[in-house]
């Protein structure tokens, strides 16, 4: 396994906030909410790959995946692009085929 370097980012946060967390006897629980809050939304603003939030989340890909869903974010996107592109790879083998 390729060890990763690692930098601390240190953040102070009122104690309101993490006691609307959930976690202020638990500092665990805050820091893996918001490892996954972060990482949905570096992979909303597409900074990073599904892969790479899944790692940061340190959840499987599954789960993250049910994760961004239940925020409304779409995990893949299908554009009008990849619509004309499978048109047309349609119509190659529908040629393909009649011969």
């Amino acid at each position: 396994m390729v060890k990763m370097k690692m930098e601390k980012i240190e953040i102070y946060l009122p104690q309101d906030i993490i006691f609307a967390m959930k976690g202020l006897d638990k500092p665990e629980e805050v820091k893996k909410k918001l490892k996954i809050a972060l990482a949905i939304l570096l992979f909303q603003e597409r900074s990073i790959s599904l892969g790479k939030a899944t790692e940061l989340a340190d959840m499987s890909r599954v789960r993250f995946m049910e994760a961004v869903k239940e925020h409304g974010i779409p995990v893949y996107e299908y554009g009008e692009k990849d619509f004309e592109s499978d048109q047309q790879a349609i119509a190659k083998y529908r040629k393909a085929i009649e011969r």
